[in-house]
């Protein structure tokens, strides 16, 4: 399949800025996911991409082949929806061979491919049924068929799962990445979940105020993110200021070793990042490299497979850890003393801001 390409890409509303100079290459075959909240420009790249939106400048090629000045519909991609957008009167393999008949593909070719995908998205024993007859995750898969079956030569979602309930989202975003990979499709896929992002993705890319805040491989961006922006959405994560006195560093008035200060330059407020779960509550052990700081407890959450526990510092901020259930943890009970303890290399620092840059 074909590589993407993107270069400078703007796009204004107004005085808004929704996409402020884009530049990325989504290599063949690879799963792309934009992932960012709402607003960030996400939706407005991948509709640009589609033709559905016209950039202000910029270059967009597909097989190196640019295809900005051309019109949606013979841009040679498949979209699908959040909201379906199946077509209520006609069947499941009408409704797969619509864009089929559009390009007035041979009847034979029609049926024959029809069949195929039918049989890849795992719904051939629903193609006489009418969509009103189909749950919501077989209705999307009527539109995921719809977009393959053209054979398109970049495939984009927009949120195809955010319409379907918690577990169904789990199960199909599996079979879309089967799908995915067996194809060996290029996908530009758009979500708000990061959990979906993390699972599905060869490449994550983070955006935020129309600025494409990192993007790489979904290990990287939740083990190093690129700033404090990064760090904070793709994942849980504690920010606890630090203050600092020549070598000497304090969280909430608690002196502690941070050896990658060595290697940040002085200067501006820095602020320290570490994830729940590896924070360990009332450690048994005296490991050397363990931070360790006094908290109350605010509350304790039961989550199935995990514990939440909520708690204060001394200088007011919020703390929370991620842990196993254990006896003593649910025992925890709120305005509790005890001590949360984290290694000091799982401690990251960033520039002071909504996205600071990382430091170590």
């Amino acid at each position: 399949m074909s590589a993407v390409e993107i270069t400078s890409i703007r796009k204004s509303y107004g005085a808004t800025v929704a996409l402020s100079d884009i530049n990325i290459t989504i290599p063949s075959g690879s799963f792309f996911t934009l992932l960012g909240p709402s607003g960030c420009g996400k939706t407005t790249l991948l509709r640009t991409i589609a033709g559905f939106h016209q950039q202000d400048s910029g270059i967009i090629a597909i097989a190196k082949q640019q295809i900005e000045n051309v019109p949606a519909h013979k841009r040679d991609v498949g979209m699908v929806f959040q909201d379906y957008a199946v077509f209520p009167h006609i069947s499941v393999a009408d409704n797969i061979a619509f864009g089929l008949k559009q390009r007035k593909v041979a009847r034979s070719e029609i049926a024959s491919r029809v069949a195929d995908i039918l049989d890849i998205v795992q719904l051939k024993p629903y193609a006489a049924r009418m969509p009103h007859e189909l749950s919501g995750g077989q209705q999307q898969r009527v539109g995921l068929a719809r977009a393959l079956v053209i054979n398109p030569q970049v495939l984009l979602m927009d949120e195809p799962l955010s319409n379907l309930d918690a577990k169904l989202r789990v199960d199909l975003r599996r079979e879309l990445r089967a799908i995915q990979q067996s194809m060996n499709i290029t996908t530009i896929y758009v979500t708000h979940d990061q959990e979906e992002a993390l699972a599905m993705s060869d490449i994550v890319c983070v955006m935020y105020g129309g600025v494409i805040q990192q993007a790489a491989a979904p290990w990287d961006v939740y083990n190093s993110p690129a700033n404090s922006f990064v760090a904070s959405f793709v994942g849980a994560n504690n920010f606890l200021a630090l203050s600092i006195d020549g070598t000497q560093a304090a969280i909430a008035e608690t002196s502690v070793a941070l050896p990658q200060l060595s290697s940040v330059q002085a200067g501006g407020k820095i602020v320290a990042a570490v994830r729940p779960e590896y924070i360990v509550v009332n450690p048994a052990n005296d490991e050397d490299d363990l931070v360790r700081l006094p908290v109350k407890i605010r509350q304790v959450s039961f989550t199935g497979r995990e514990m939440a526990v909520a708690a204060t510092l001394a200088s007011g901020e919020e703390i929370e850890a991620v842990t196993k259930p254990t006896s003593d943890i649910i025992a925890l009970h709120p305005n509790d003393e005890a001590v949360f303890a984290f290694p000091a290399r799982k401690v990251q620092l960033f520039e002071d801001g909504v996205t600071g840059a990382r430091l170590f």
